[in-house]
């Protein structure tokens, strides 16, 4: 059982805690949250430090994963990458809901989460880093580059390619075959017919490009 720091304390934070409490795979001996006071309590597992101070609360709690949790694409993907940079012995462990389903052919990335609901389709890849909200779904042999997040409910058909830290707003759907470009958002509600370009934010049903997007720019 992997002992895991979860970074981010938030709303996001409590939900990765409650997936993992889910299963036996990690226990969470931690949360990396500088916005909170130290001993605070989030979903039953006390915050340790802050993030700046991670290898020297790792080992003070004895820590070997983390998980970052933080609903923001652009946001969970740069500290990610930045926490991988500075504790590099420590696993980038996913959290992964009882009561989610990952298909046996599935491929999923370091850093994953996947909420209670979820499913993962046969023949799928999922990248490191990726958030699956609540009953959200992608069909079979879809691809899902790094830090694309699916919001509660949102779904795709079958052979759907998404691109990097693109999201899909809550009830989102997505038809067979089409391709959304990185650092995109897509709205609530949202039927998307057509291929959609990289940086653009679209909505509607079906889908319409609104405006442009700068990449890391705040969706939520």
């Amino acid at each position: 059982m992997s002992r895991v720091l979860v970074v981010g304390g938030g709303n996001q934070g409590r939900q990765v805690i409650d997936a993992i409490s889910t299963r036996d795979e990690h226990q969470v001996v931690g949360v990396l949250d500088g916005n909170l006071a130290l001993g605070t309590d989030v979903a039953g597992a006390p915050v340790v430090g802050s993030t700046a101070e991670l290898p020297a609360c790792a080992e003070a709690v004895g820590a070997d994963a983390f998980v970052v949790a933080i609903g923001d694409n652009a946001a969970r993907g740069d500290l990610l990458e930045r926490v991988v940079a500075v504790a590099p012995t420590l696993q980038c462990a996913s959290a992964v809901h009882a009561a989610a389903v990952v298909a046996r052919d599935a491929v999923v990335g370091a850093g994953a989460i996947l909420l209670a609901g979820s499913v993962i389709g046969n023949g799928s890849v999922v990248g490191r880093g990726v958030l699956l909200g609540t009953a959200s779904s992608i069909d079979h042999d879809c691809v899902l580059d790094d830090y694309v997040s699916l919001a509660p409910g949102a779904h795709t058909a079958g052979t759907v390619r998404i691109g990097r830290a693109t999201a899909l707003g809550v009830g989102a759907s997505v038809i067979h075959q089409v391709t959304i470009g990185a650092d995109t958002v897509v709205g609530a509600g949202a039927v998307v017919l057509d291929d959609l370009p990289d940086r653009v934010v679209a909505h509607g049903v079906p889908a319409r490009v609104s405006r442009a997007r700068t990449p890391g720019e705040r969706y939520l």
